[in-house]
């Protein structure tokens, strides 16, 4: 097939999943899904082999192929046509508990031409904690609903005893079965789009044209792969254990050997999977790995199984990156995938030092909130930090990286879907490590309860461990998590849950990434910018790390300024972290009083040379 016909049928086929995000993203209920876009679509080929992926989620998309391969293996040649099968099981091609599957195999008359799937990120299904996002879950069903491969809907019509089933483990029974019938939804069109190009081709094309485009993704990779040094190198990183359980870090370590057009990562010498929740099932890891080398090789390759067939995976069973029944996995996921990111990134630095970043934040910083009292209700989000600064550029600031792909939550849909308010959204200017290229800077995050006996959990890193600055750069500052309450804070560790009171304040301070190079360029916009005269003779604004002592005010009630329109920031005051934490934070602000209202700079000015 000639290379003009291969990249048109890449993007007939790939469009597919990419629609069907559309859909589900349009036609979800909960703000995780239908603001954020916390689910992946994907298209497989008869015999369940990736074919394209759209760009959603990193670690959903890298694991989903084992869902339809446990999919194959239950069900053989029993799927119809209109049949659906759901599964969330980590340990049967899931990730972890709130990402439901569901999978549906798309028929030409009697014959499979191939398989739809997408995997949502639900906000609740249950479990010893709101959210399904618990802190101290030490097994699976301390995190939800466990549902093994199963018919969702058998030709076509719903299967009322799996409906309910779910909708009985859920705090918001409507909003749940909501997102899954958008799941559904999704799946019918990707079915309908595979059918209309299956019809507007030769029979068999399908199929050849798969097999075209994964040879094509494999011969890529292993030409990017032949054109890496020779050799093998070690990388070690380390996860900060919940406090009180267990020793405070986990290492991981990993092995990565090239040779020829193949390479191998193997994982031996990691820690054992512990009595926490940041064990990872191996579809994780797995995902992991395909996205680091992705990075580090040819990221324009089309995304599918042949991709993937140069890359030998070795995991020890019973480690946090291979664990096994009935370990908790809910950190793995979304934690544990972030630093074995970074660890193949520490082992191949020594050999690619002009294409490895610095660390990001290296965390999702996931923040759940929910009541069981009426109204019910379960909100999640991962906030978004610094990116690490990269050989040729400063890195990003406020953006999600490496393992999560989400979009931020805008304020006013959180406000308007429960009972919460976002008290600031800003930049901690000055967080990210020094350097050559600067590292992005971390956010600030506070959001107010307005309800009582609501709960919140923290699963964060990065807390104590800083992101590692690179070739001589200096390392981002450490994220910090708040509880502020009746106007006094108390620092909170990496992962806690929490029950609050009304009007307490949840503050996360997300990390900023390492810098790279030396050249000490840092961020000097607090002392360019200064405090605002005018604002020194206004009250001092509310600012959730203030207090006695630091030069900040206690939190006030629950009461907000009024912001000009398009404004960005809320009423809090910036601080500009100093990568050093010893050191004393240097405050300014970034407002102005005009007629007793605030007027926030829209724009973020930050010096550049």
């Amino acid at each position: 097939m000639k290379p003009v016909d291969l990249d048109v049928l890449e993007s007939a086929l790939s469009f597919i999943p990419e629609e069907m995000g559309v859909s589900l993203q349009r036609t979800a209920y909960s703000p995780n899904i239908k603001e954020r876009m916390d689910a992946s679509c994907a298209l497989f080929d008869a015999d369940g082999s990736l074919v394209a992926q759209a760009e959603h989620i990193p670690v959903h998309l890298g694991s989903m192929p084992l869902a339809v391969e446990v999919i194959k293996a239950d069900f053989g040649d029993g799927l119809e046509d209109g049949d659906q099968v759901v599964l969330n099981n980590p340990y049967r091609g899931g990730t972890h508990l709130p990402d439901i599957t569901v999978v549906k195999p798309v028929f030409q008359g009697p014959s499979r031409l191939a398989y739809v799937a997408n995997r949502a990120h639900h906000a609740d299904v249950g479990g010893i904690a709101a959210g399904s996002m618990p802190a101290e879950s030490e097994r699976l069903e301390d995190e939800g609903l466990v549902i093994d491969p199963e018919l969702l809907l058998r030709k076509g019509a719903e299967r009322r005893a799996v409906f309910d089933r779910i909708r009985r483990a859920t705090l918001n029974p409507v909003e749940r079965l909501g997102d899954l019938r958008a799941q559904v939804a999704a799946n019918e069109l990707g079915s309908r789009r595979v059918l209309d190009f299956a019809r507007r081709h030769a029979p068999g094309f399908l199929a050849q044209a798969a097999a075209e485009l994964m040879d094509y993704s494999e011969r890529r990779v292993r030409s990017s792969i032949a054109s890496l040094p020779r050799g093998s190198w070690t990388g070690t990183d380390r996860l900060e254990s919940p406090e009180g359980r267990g020793p405070r870090f986990l290492p991981i370590r990993a092995r990565v050997t090239t040779a020829g057009d193949e390479i191998q990562v193997d994982f031996e010498g990691t820690h054992a999977q512990t009595a926490s929740n940041l064990n990872a099932p191996f579809a994780v890891t797995l995902s992991s790995v395909y996205y680091a080398l992705r990075c580090l090789t040819d990221p324009d390759i089309p995304a599918n199984a042949g991709a993937y067939r140069p890359v030998r995976v070795i995991a020890p069973e019973g480690s946090i990156v291979r664990a096994k029944p009935p370990a908790a996995v809910a950190a793995g996921n979304v934690e544990t995938s972030q630093r074995i990111v970074d660890v193949v990134f520490s082992a191949l630095r020594a050999p690619l030092p002009d294409r490895v970043p610095a660390q990001s934040q290296g965390t999702m910083n996931n923040l759940t909130i929910g009541s069981t009292r009426r109204p019910r209700f379960s909100y999640y989000e991962t906030i978004a930090g610094g990116e690490g600064a990269l050989p040729y550029r400063d890195g990003a600031d406020g953006v999600q990286t490496h393992m999560a792909n989400t979009k931020n939550t805008p304020v006013e849909a959180l406000e308007l879907a429960y009972p919460l308010r976002v008290e600031e959204y800003r930049l901690i200017d000055g967080s990210g490590g020094a350097g050559r290229f600067r590292g992005g800077d971390g956010i600030r995050r506070a959001v107010r309860v307005l309800g009582a006996g609501i709960t919140v959990s923290v699963i964060s890193e990065r807390r104590r461990l800083r992101p590692h600055g690179a070739n001589g750069g200096s390392d981002g500052r450490a994220g910090r998590n708040w509880i502020v309450h009746r106007g006094s804070r108390r620092l909170r560790p990496a992962k806690f849950t929490e029950r609050l009171s009304r009007g307490d304040v949840i503050v996360i301070e997300t990390p900023g990434g390492g810098g790279w190079g030396n050249g000490g360029r840092a961020n000097v916009a607090a002392r360019r910018l200064g405090p605002s005269t005018r604002l020194q003779h206004a009250p001092s604004s509310a600012l959730p790390n203030g207090g006695a002592g630091d030069g900040g005010a206690r939190i006030a009630g629950p009461t907000r300024s009024h912001l000009t329109s398009g404004a960005k920031a809320t009423a809090f005051r910036k601080v500009a972290g100093n990568p050093d934490d010893s050191a004393e934070e240097l405050p300014f602000r970034d407002r102005e009083m005009e007629g007793g209202r605030a007027v926030y700079l829209v724009e973020r000015v930050r010096e550049r040379r």
